[in-house]
């Protein structure tokens, strides 16, 4: 064989080489990136959802999330609410201290101002 004809069976041999790496690249990175946007879509539409049933999801799935996904920010965005400025607050009703009795907002409104303080009593 010369030698023209062994650098040119060697490019086809590389170019070959090169295709199947390639296709099976892809046949390992296209499942894996469609499990991780389904986990990740489902995290987001669980996180949508009232606070017990997020925490019924976190208990079965454990610490991965946080290590997947980015937690945090989806976490804002959808508990962000959509109060504007200028708003009228949304009603809710606490205990008293001594669980006495409860109090709602719109019992208070237009009598009173009020101010809800979340801090630590140590």
């Amino acid at each position: 064989m010369d030698a023209q004809y062994c650098s040119k069976l060697y490019t086809l041999h590389l170019a070959r080489s090169h295709r199947q790496w390639k296709s099976g690249l892809f046949r390992i990175v296209a499942p894996v990136a469609a499990v991780y946007a389904l986990a990740l879509g489902g995290f987001d539409y669980a996180m949508h959802q009232p606070p017990e049933v997020f925490s019924h999801v976190m208990m079965r799935v454990g610490p991965l999330p946080f290590l997947l996904f980015p937690f945090e920010t989806m976490w804002k965005q959808a508990r962000a609410g959509h109060l504007q400025l200028g708003d009228e607050a949304p009603d809710f009703t606490l205990p008293f201290l001594d669980h006495s009795q409860t109090v709602s907002l719109s019992a208070l409104r237009g009598k009173q101002p009020v101010v809800l303080i979340f801090g630590s009593y140590t």
